[in-house]
């Protein structure tokens, strides 16, 4: 191989990495269970067995959403027990996660199937937390970025 030819190659792969970096998630997120109040509650539904739901802490100064989909249903107002219980029945196979912006501040939980994946971004940067639900079965990877 040829200097010139290593150089080409070199420069060529820097690029396509330096290309493919993912965007920093702008929460993290530790199992825990959803405590016992009244929450912003969206239901994402992929198939009977597949489902996720948002608990957004209301009244705060920042809303956590599912992207929405034809899957997604808006319920409203609710507290977590019911849901909880319908997983337990039917899921089974499930975990409730807390949603943390970096400085520690909780801004809901989502409990979901194990068969599902989901990612975070903010839209408009700063304003709102969205989440992604994807079913890595049906060809999703969870590495489609946000429009």
């Amino acid at each position: 191989m040829t200097k010139k030819t290593f150089l080409l190659a070199f420069t060529a792969a820097t690029f396509i990495l330096a290309g493919c970096q993912h965007v920093k998630s702008p929460v993290k997120v530790e199992e825990a269970p959803v405590p016992d109040q009244t929450y912003n509650v969206t239901v994402y539904w992929s198939a009977p067995l597949y489902h996720a739901v948002l608990f957004d802490i209301p009244d705060d100064d920042r809303q956590v959403d599912l992207f929405y989909t034809y899957f997604v249903d808006r319920v409203g107002m609710d507290t977590p027990q019911k849901y909880v219980d319908e997983f337990d029945a039917s899921v089974k196979w499930y975990r409730t996660l807390k949603i943390t912006e970096l400085d520690g501040t909780v801004r809901g939980y989502l409990m979901l199937s194990n068969k599902l994946g989901y990612f975070f971004y903010e839209r408009p940067v700063g304003e709102r937390i969205i989440v992604n639900i994807y079913d890595p079965h049906l060809g999703g990877d969870g590495t489609v970025r946000a429009p």
